[in-house]
């Protein structure tokens, strides 16, 4: 993760969970689509990495009741101070890269059953040498999934944000290829998540920066495109759109 990345997640971690809480059942319905991808148990050592506030991941504690708390790693010590204290969730301030190199080691366990990392991958910078060093901390039945956005997205943004989020964005099949070459076997399902929200409050959140990639643009430069977005949906007062996500999965062949 950049220093730029970091400083965007630091601006909105007091008011990320509000970006999300129009539509609570679109992340009850995302965490439960993590649990079932992973089939995750109340036995696993699971590890969120990119957790951000836990958004997500409180719900896959509620649903899966783990025996030993979700490891919620983030590097962002302000999006970590908004994870619930709950028994089932403890934070570690750590990027990808520490954990997979060993710089942090793990607390309380040599290997990990299940990783998620759920919209994390683009900040990471040696996706190579961090997802191999990952399914390294793998038990003999460990499992990896990587969730993705496509480079192509049908977010209602305004077009330098398009372009923006294709340069930075992984392919998919990057990810699968480098699991695959870490020793795993690998899967890819495909998901969809629809969306619908009202314009003024989608504004709201394009002022909020709530995706990372606007966090790249100036005030000056996001007014523009503010504007230019405005323009655009000038005549459709309820936004309705589609997120289609890549579930790359991971998983350490028996025998």
């Amino acid at each position: 993760m950049t220093d730029r990345t970091a400083e965007h997640y630091e601006s909105v971690a007091a008011d990320y969970d509000e970006h999300w809480s129009y539509d609570p059942d679109y992340v009850r319905r995302f965490a439960g689509a993590i649990t079932d991808a992973l089939r995750l148990t109340s036995s696993d050592a699971i590890a969120d990495v990119g957790c951000g506030t836990g958004l997500y991941t409180r719900h896959v504690a509620e649903a899966v009741r783990p025996t030993r708390p979700i490891l919620c790693v983030d590097p962002v010590p302000a999006m970590l101070d908004r994870l619930p204290k709950l028994p089932g969730l403890q934070p570690l301030v750590a990027r990808a890269e520490d954990l997979a190199s060993g710089q942090v080691p793990l607390p309380g366990a040599d290997t990990l059953d299940a990783i998620i990392m759920k919209e994390s991958i683009h900040h990471v910078g040696d996706r190579r040498k961090t997802l191999e060093g990952l399914v390294g901390l793998l038990s003999r039945h460990g499992r990896i999934l990587v969730v993705m956005l496509p480079r192509t997205i049908d977010h209602p943004l305004f077009r330098e944000a398009h372009e923006r989020f294709a340069q930075l964005q992984p392919e998919t099949s990057e990810i699968v290829e480098t699991l695959a070459a870490a020793g795993l076997r690998t899967s890819v399902s495909y998901r969809t998540f629809h969306t619908t929200i009202d314009r003024q409050r989608y504004v709201r959140l394009l002022e909020a920066r709530y995706l990372s990639v606007l966090g790249e643009f100036s005030e000056d430069e996001l007014r523009a495109g503010i504007a230019q977005f405005r323009h655009a949906y000038r005549d459709e007062p309820v936004l309705r759109f589609d997120e289609h996500f890549a579930f790359v999965k991971g998983w350490v062949a028996p025998g």
